[in-house]
C-alpha cells in the first residue's frame, strides 16, 4: 500500500484530501444544525486533512531515507569489492615477475600455464608477498566489520577467500603475521584455512573443483559479524 501510495506520488493524496472536502462540505451544508456544530465539523475536516498531509510527509521522509540507505550500502559494497577483492589481485598482477608466484598461487582455479619466471628479484618477491598477504588479511578482517552491510553475499566473501587460503605462501605468511590481527579474525581465518585444506585435497583427487565444493562450505560457514 505504501509503495503504491509513493509510485502515484502526490496525485493520490490530493485526490483524497479532494474527496473528503467535498463529501465533508456537502454533508455540512445540508445540516440543520446551529452554526457552532457545522463550525466543529468543519474544524475537525480540516484536522483530518492536516493528518493525512502529515502522515503522507512521514512516509515520504522514510521512504526518501532508505533510499539514501539503499545507496550508501551499494557504493559501500562496490568500493569494498574494489578495495579488498580487485586491488590486491591487480597488484599482483602488475608486479610481474615477482608478484606471479602468489597470484598464481591465489587463483589455483584459474589456467596460468606452465611458465613461471625464472628471473627476479628474490627481495623483492619476498616483500611483494608479505605486503600483498597483509593487504588480504585485512581484507577478511574488513569483511567481519563490513559484511553484514555488503549487497554481495556473505557467500561470495567466503567463496573466495576459500581459494586464496589454499596458496601456501598466503597460510606460511598468517603463521608469521596473524597477531596484527584481532580475535575473531584469527578464529575466522583458522577454520577458513582448515576448510580450504579439505579443499586441496578434493582439487588432487578430482583435478579440479567446482563450484558446489565452494558452495557446499560457504554455505554451511558460520560468521559472527561485528
Amino acid at each position: 500500500m505504501i509503495e503504491y501510495i509513493i509510485e502515484n506520488n502526490l496525485y493520490f493524496i490530493l485526490l483524497i484530501i479532494v474527496v473528503i472536502l467535498v463529501v465533508g462540505f456537502v454533508y455540512i451544508k445540508n445540516l440543520n444544525n446551529e452554526k457552532d456544530r457545522k463550525l466543529e465539523l468543519v474544524i475537525g475536516i480540516t484536522a483530518g486533512v492536516s493528518i493525512i498531509m502529515v502522515m503522507y510527509n512521514l512516509i515520504l521522509n522514510t521512504h526518501s531515507n532508505n533510499r539514501i540507505e539503499k545507496n550508501r550500502t551499494t557504493h559501500n559494497t562496490l568500493e569494498n569489492i574494489q578495495r579488498n577483492w580487485l586491488s590486491p589481485q591487480v597488484d599482483l598482477s602488475q608486479a610481474y615477475p615477482e608478484g606471479f608466484f602468489l597470484f598464481k598461487s591465489l587463483t589455483p582455479d584459474a589456467d596460468h600455464g606452465d611458465f613461471e619466471p625464472t628471473s627476479y628479484d628474490p627481495a623483492k618477491r619476498n616483500q611483494i608477498e608479505i605486503a600483498s598477504s597483509i593487504r588480504i588479511f585485512q581484507a577478511m578482517e574488513d569483511f567481519l566489520t563490513l559484511g553484514s552491510n555488503d549487497i554481495t553475499g556473505k557467500s561470495i566473501w567466503i567463496n573466495n577467500f576459500l581459494m586464496w587460503l589454499q596458496s601456501p605462501i598466503l597460510k606460511k605468511n598468517w603463521k608469521a603475521l596473524s597477531f596484527n590481527y584481532s580475535k575473531d579474525t584469527r578464529e575466522m581465518i583458522d577454520r577458513l584455512i582448515k576448510e580450504s585444506d579439505k579443499l586441496v585435497l578434493i582439487r588432487q583427487k578430482k583435478g579440479n573443483l567446482m563450484k558446489n565444493d565452494y558452495d557446499h562450505v560457504s554455505e554451511n560457514f558460520k560468521v559472527i559479524f561485528r
